[in-house]
């Protein structure tokens, strides 16, 4: 779009599938002042929702709404609240700043309703960021393991504590069994047009629903890596590298990554937005290690988990065997040389084992737990 006044012109050819005999007055042109988005800028919603809600079908409908109009500057995540589909870290920070489901918040401002997204993104979308972001990526099919870089630069000189922050979600999302079902208010059109919710039941089936833009994962945190540029100029280039452990039941050809440059006042000035593929494409660059994204999946129950991840030298391995077996840690490299291992047996319950890890270098590793019950990956990153 060009900034100013530009001229729109309308001209009639048939009126009523006729043509029209007087054709002296089939031209108008009126002038209008488009709006212009910031270069660069993308303008990001964290809608707070959940299939319990519902009211939560209208933020749905305005989610996919501004992502048809506005796709390229926009970036929407659905923060699930109570479902299957929660994930903790995100939905009780972000569920604190609202008053009630369904609410949004645009770049982290005031909590308004869904409806009212359109008129914040477009205040937003013209105020030009002071960095630009684009993402990279690497994905290793076999270990389900996405290594993401964000590569940010700055556009405008700043300083102070400028945070970083990685969201991966996913469209085309279904499930079957309880709390997939929507609560559905807009059902028989009572309650007015939304779209087509009112031509459901309540509640739309499990079978019926697929949900879009769903919050998978968050890294570092709902904050973001704090003190993450220290002071840039115009033309600074940062990087900084994330790392998730994708579940089986996720389709990566559905999924997007969406980086976020968090001002010190909690604000999003910018973010990125791409696809996985369109990610990989861009080429992953290594940078300064975030942080790897311990990923509860609702849908199973967590068997392993290993903490403080990023470590400096002991973690610890949380592990839940259901059945007395030997099981066996082994700690690799990402190109598979196994550089520690060791059985333990006959062991069942809470485990938690000890991980020295002060004599492996920076980088990425990847933990294997195999028992007779029990065969799961987990990443750590040796900092």
């Amino acid at each position: 779009l060009v900034a100013g006044s530009q001229p729109l012109t309308g001209h009639i050819t048939l009126v009523n599938n006729t043509l029209d005999d007087d054709t002296s007055d089939n031209d108008k042109i009126i002038f209008v002042n488009p709006i212009q988005p910031a270069t660069g800028k993308i303008v990001v919603a964290e809608e707070g929702t959940g299939t319990w809600c519902g009211w939560c079908p209208r933020g749905a409908v305005f989610m996919d709404n501004l992502t048809s109009a506005y796709g390229e500057h926009f970036a929407g995540i659905a923060v699930h609240n109570a479902d299957p589909m929660t994930i903790a870290e995100y939905d009780t920070p972000l569920g604190a700043s609202f008053s009630g489901y369904p609410s949004a918040l645009i770049d982290r401002g005031n909590d308004i309703d869904p409806s009212a997204m359109e008129a914040s993104f477009i205040t937003r979308v013209q105020i030009a960021p002071k960095a630009v972001l684009l993402n990279g990526a690497n994905y290793d099919a076999v270990n389900g393991t996405l290594s993401v870089s964000i590569k940010t630069t700055a556009t405008q000189n700043f300083t102070g504590n400028y945070k970083i922050a990685c969201v991966l979600t996913e469209n085309h999302v279904k499930g079957t069994g309880n709390g997939w079902a929507q609560s559905n208010y807009y059902s028989g059109g009572s309650n007015g047009v939304m779209g087509g919710y009112e031509l459901l039941p309540n509640p739309v089936p499990a079978n019926l629903m697929i949900y879009n833009h769903v919050a998978r994962a968050i890294s570092p945190s709902f904050t973001g890596e704090a003190n993450a540029f220290g002071t840039a100029t115009t033309g600074n280039e940062f990087i900084h590298n994330f790392t998730f452990s994708i579940p089986a039941a996720w389709n990566i050809d559905s999924m997007h990554i969406i980086g976020l440059f968090i001002s010190p006042n909690g604000q999003i000035d910018n973010a990125s937005n791409s696809t996985i593929q369109q990610a990989i494409t861009n080429g992953y660059l290594s940078g300064t290690n975030v942080g790897f994204a311990d990923i509860l999946f609702n849908e199973t129950q967590q068997e392993a988990r290993i903490y403080p991840n990023p470590t400096e030298g002991l973690s610890i391995l949380e592990l839940d065997i259901k059945v007395k077996s030997d099981v066996t840690i082994s700690i690799s490299r990402m190109d598979g040389v196994i550089v520690q291992q060791r059985t333990y047996q006959s062991i069942n319950g809470i485990q938690q084992v000890p991980m020295q890890t002060d004599q492996l270098t920076p980088g990425c590793y990847v933990i294997q737990i195999a028992g007779s019950n029990l065969n799961k990956q987990l990443i750590l990153i040796k900092k």
